[in-house]
């Protein structure tokens, strides 16, 4: 997963060559990148780094870091809606029961 990502980023190979080579979706290449990018924020903002900053260094490092978690929160904001949608109209228009109600117990089938 490191690796595919790192030949992305360094521009070896795009995006859609390497969901192509490496038998990939879009959709798992893009979730790898953020899952990546999320532990680099943690690693790259440690507090060793912080201290060897001045006030404006560490003052701009944490603004792009709110920037990116608050991307990656509306992703994440926007896919659990779309989940939930999904599972309603199936429920509704198509009859299917998803959700499970609660105090009831698992079938032994």
């Amino acid at each position: 997963m490191s690796r595919i990502i790192s030949e992305i980023q360094q521009g070896v190979i795009g995006k859609r060559s390497a969901c192509h080579k490496y038998g990939l979706t879009r959709n798992t290449l893009h979730l790898w990148i953020t899952r990546l990018a999320i532990g680099k924020l943690d690693s790259n903002l440690s507090k060793d780094l912080l201290a060897d900053m001045n006030e404006n260094q560490q003052n701009i490092a944490l603004t792009k870091k709110i920037r990116e978690l608050t991307k990656a929160l509306e992703k994440t904001e926007l896919k659990v809606i779309t989940l939930e949608t999904i599972i309603k109209v199936a429920e509704e228009d198509l009859q299917i029961k998803i959700r499970k109600k609660s105090g009831t117990k698992q079938s032994k089938e």
